[in-house]
C-alpha cells in the first residue's frame, strides 16, 4: 500500500530555443550629388534627406529573447572627427534605440572656409576615383544606433527608421570623385546557453549609400585655370613669333618679288606684240 502512494517522479527535460534572426535594409535616395558650391551661395545642409530603413524578423520556430540590432554609419573622414551628418529622427516599431545625439549644424567651421589654392590644385589633379567609407568595431568615426526590441515571437518583425541630413562638410568634399558609405546592421539575441541560432550569416546586412562629385572646380580655381591658359597660350605665341623672326620669315623682300613678276608680265606682252 505504501508503494502505491509513492509513485510520483519528476523528470527535467532541458529545452533549447531555435531562432533564426534576419535583417535587411535599404536607403532612399541611394545616391546624392556633392562638390564645392558657388562663392555667393549661402551655406546650407543637404536639401534631400537620407532615410535608412532596417527590418528585423525572427524566422525561427521559437521565441527569441531580448533581441537587439546595432546599426553603424560612417560619420567622418579619417583621421578627422568632423561629423558629416545631422540626426533628424530615429523611430522604431518596438522597443527603443540608444544613440549619441548632438546638435544640428549647417555651417562650416572657420578652418574649412579658408581658401587654399595650392591644396585645391593638388586635389584637383590627384583626385581619387572612389573612397570607401566603412566602420570597424568600436569605431569613433561612426554613428552607432543600438536598438533593443525585447523578446520576439516566431514570425514577429520590427523596423528601425533613421532620418539623416548631410552637413556642408560632406557637400564641400573635393578630394575624391565618388564616395561610398557602407552601412552595417547586426542583429543578435541575448547570449544564453539554451539559445541555438540558425543561419548566423543572415544576422548581418549591408546598405550602401553613394555620393557623386559634380566635377565642377571651385569658382576661383576656374578663373585661375582660364588666366593660366591665357598666359601660357600667349607665351607660346610669342615664342613661335620669335622663332619665325629669327628664321627670317618677317624679312622677306616682297617688293622685289612683285617687281620680278611685273617684269615677266611685261616681257610676255612685248613678245606677243612682235608675233602679231
Amino acid at each position: 500500500m505504501d508503494s502505491l502512494l509513492d509513485n510520483n517522479i519528476t523528470l527535467r527535460i532541458p529545452l533549447k530555443y531555435e531562432i533564426m534572426l534576419n535583417v535587411h535594409g535599404f536607403v532612399t535616395p541611394a545616391s546624392f550629388i556633392y562638390g564645392p558650391s558657388e562663392e555667393n551661395e549661402p551655406e546650407a545642409c543637404m536639401m534631400e534627406k537620407i532615410n535608412f530603413t532596417f527590418h528585423v524578423i525572427n524566422a525561427g520556430p521559437s521565441m527569441a529573447p531580448n533581441v537587439s540590432v546595432e546599426i553603424m554609419i560612417p560619420n567622418s573622414f579619417t583621421p578627422y572627427h568632423n561629423k558629416l551628418f545631422n540626426i533628424l529622427d530615429v523611430q522604431t516599431t518596438a522597443g527603443k534605440c540608444d544613440f549619441d545625439d548632438y546638435q544640428r549644424v549647417c555651417t562650416l567651421s572657420q578652418e574649412k572656409r579658408k581658401i587654399e589654392p595650392l591644396k585645391d590644385i593638388v586635389n584637383f589633379f590627384s583626385k581619387t576615383d572612389k573612397r570607401l567609407m566603412y566602420c570597424l568595431k568600436n569605431d569613433l568615426h561612426c554613428l552607432v544606433f543600438s536598438c533593443n526590441f525585447g523578446k520576439m515571437e516566431s514570425g514577429k518583425e520590427a523596423s528601425v527608421h533613421i532620418h539623416l541630413e548631410g552637413r556642408p562638410l560632406i557637400l564641400e568634399m573635393d578630394e575624391t570623385s565618388a564616395l561610398k558609405f557602407e552601412v552595417k546592421a547586426t542583429v543578435s539575441p541575448e547570449p544564453h546557453a539554451k539559445i541555438v541560432e540558425l543561419h548566423k550569416d543572415e544576422n548581418i546586412a549591408y546598405v550602401h549609400l553613394e555620393g557623386l562629385h559634380h566635377q565642377k572646380p571651385k569658382p576661383y580655381f576656374r578663373m585661375m585655370i582660364i588666366a593660366t591658359s591665357f598666359i601660357l597660350g600667349f607665351t607660346v605665341f610669342l615664342f613661335l613669333s620669335y622663332i619665325m623672326w629669327k628664321a627670317g620669315f618677317f624679312k622677306r623682300e616682297y617688293k622685289a618679288i612683285l617687281q620680278e613678276e611685273n617684269r615677266r608680265d611685261s616681257w610676255s606682252y612685248v613678245n606677243s606684240n612682235k608675233e602679231n
